[in-house]
C-alpha cells in the first residue's frame, strides 16, 4: 500500500470515529428533522451540522481534493472531478433509524479515482464496528480481516433490501422482488441501512443484499469494502458503478440464483 494511501486512510478513520461519537451523542437530542425528496426522506439537524464539520476537515487536510455531501452536494461538477480525488460522505446512512432512536446507522467515507472506490471507512458507533478497505489490499473489521459467507443454497440464505424513498416507479418492482424470494431463502430483512447492510454481505451476517435508486453515498463505500471480502458487486441488468441505478452485493456462489430472481421481475 502506498504511503500516500496509508495517510490518508488513518485520517479517514479517525474521522469517521469522530463522527461517530457525535451521532451516538446526539440519539434522542435532535433540534430539528425535516423531509428531503418526498415525504419519507428525511434530513436532521445533526446530518448537516456533520456534513459540514466532515467538509471543512477534508477540505482543510487535503485542499486539491474534491467533496461530494449527501446533504451539501459537491465543491465541483462531476466532469470538474475527473481528475480529482473525490471524498464521497454520507454523515448518518439510515437516517430515519437516527431520528427514531434506533440504534442502526453508520458513517461512510470513500475515496473515489477516476469513478472507482480506492478507499472506503465504514463505522457503526453503537456497534463500535469500524470497517476499511483499500482496493487491492482486503478488507477489514476492527483491524481483522474479513470475508463473505459461504452459504450456496438459497434455501440457507438471508438476504437484505432496502424500501424506495424517492423512485416511485421502482416501489412496485422491489415488492415483486421482496415476494419473489418468499418460500426460497431462509429470511429477507430490511434493516434501514445501505451502507452496512453492503458491509454485512462483507463479514457474512447476511448472504446478499439488493436495492435500487442509491446515490454515490450509498454505494462508494460499501461497495469496496464488500469486493475486496470476496463479495460480486454488480449492477441488475446493467454495468455497475457508483452512479448506476442498482446494486447487488452476494457472496459469488449465489450470484446466479439471486439474479435469475430480480431479472425476472
Amino acid at each position: 500500500m502506498e504511503k500516500y494511501d496509508v495517510l490518508t486512510l488513518e485520517f479517514a478513520k479517525g474521522l469517521a470515529q469522530d463522527v461517530g461519537r457525535i451521532i451516538k451523542s446526539n440519539v434522542n437530542s435532535l433540534s430539528w428533522t425535516k423531509t428531503k425528496s418526498g415525504f419519507y426522506d428525511i434530513v436532521t439537524n445533526v446530518d448537516v451540522e456533520i456534513e459540514r464539520m466532515v467538509k471543512k476537515s477534508v477540505l482543510e487536510a487535503f485542499p486539491n481534493d474534491s467533496f461530494l455531501g449527501e446533504e451539501t452536494g459537491t465543491t465541483n461538477s462531476l466532469e470538474q472531478t475527473k481528475n480529482k480525488r473525490l471524498w464521497v460522505i454520507d454523515p448518518i446512512d439510515g437516517t430515519t433509524n437516527f431520528s427514531k432512536g434506533i440504534p442502526h446507522s453508520c458513517v461512510s467515507i470513500a475515496i473515489v479515482e477516476n469513478g472507482e472506490t480506492k478507499i472506503a471507512v465504514v463505522y457503526d458507533p453503537f456497534m463500535a464496528e469500524l470497517f476499511e478497505a483499500v482496493r487491492g489490499n482486503g478488507a477489514k473489521m476492527n483491524g481483522r480481516e474479513i470475508h463473505v459467507g459461504n452459504v450456496s443454497n438459497l434455501e440457507q440464505s438471508v438476504i437484505n433490501t432496502g424500501y424506495q424513498y424517492s423512485a416511485e416507479k421502482m416501489r412496485e418492482k422491489v415488492l415483486r422482488d421482496y415476494q419473489s424470494f418468499f418460500g426460497k431463502v431462509r429470511a429477507v430483512r430490511v434493516f434501514g441501512s445501505a451502507v452496512l447492510d453492503q458491509c454485512y454481505v462483507a463479514v457474512g451476517r447476511i448472504d446478499a443484499f439488493w436495492e435500487y435508486s442509491l446515490k454515490p453515498w450509498d454505494v462508494a463505500a460499501g461497495s469496496l469494502i464488500a469486493k475486496e471480502a470476496g463479495a460480486i458487486v454488480t449492477g441488475i441488468g446493467e454495468e455497475f458503478s457508483i452512479y448506476s441505478n442498482s446494486l447487488l452485493v452476494t457472496n459469488p456462489m449465489l450470484l446466479p440464483k439471486i439474479m435469475e430472481i430480480l431479472t425476472k421481475g
